[in-house]
């Protein structure tokens, strides 16, 4: 009996060595193959970075054109509302100097027109008096009587 159980012995042992190598092959292929979906999962992870980062950037340029469209449509605008606004203040001066000439020209008439009256009203009272002298002379001449 003792020696069915020393040959057991090397016989349990042997398949407790083909067990264990069987479990370390089968621990090597699950550590191989979660190495390779590792490395699927990195290779995945990469491709969909470089995808997002690629729509990153397009998505930037399309941003940074519109900001550029904007700042252009905007410097128009204000381009626009510059010459507007000097065309109005051409405008304004123009206007202003036309009103200052018609001013002065009105001014220049009613000058010559305050002159005339005087001129008028002095030649007029000059006729008086020498109305009221030549009658003061025939009141004389005729005396009182």
């Amino acid at each position: 009996m003792q020696m069915s159980r020393k040959s057991e012995q090397p016989n349990s042992l042997q398949m407790e060595v083909r067990h264990l190598r069987e479990t370390i092959e089968v621990m090597r292929a699950e550590l191989e193959n979660l190495r390779l979906e590792s490395d699927r999962l990195v290779q995945r992870a990469i491709a969909d970075a470089g995808i997002e980062n690629q729509q990153l950037k397009s998505t930037v340029r399309v941003l940074r054109d519109e900001l550029e469209k904007m700042q252009f449509d905007e410097q128009e605008h204000i381009n626009q509302a510059v010459a507007a606004a000097n065309d109005e203040i051409v405008q304004l001066k123009a206007t202003i100097y036309a009103l200052r000439h018609d001013l002065e020209v009105q001014r220049l008439d009613n000058e010559a027109h305050a002159r005339q009256v005087l001129s008028a009203a002095n030649s007029e009272i000059t006729q008086l008096k020498a109305t009221v002298m030549a009658l003061r002379e025939q009141l004389e001449q005729h005396g009182p009587g």
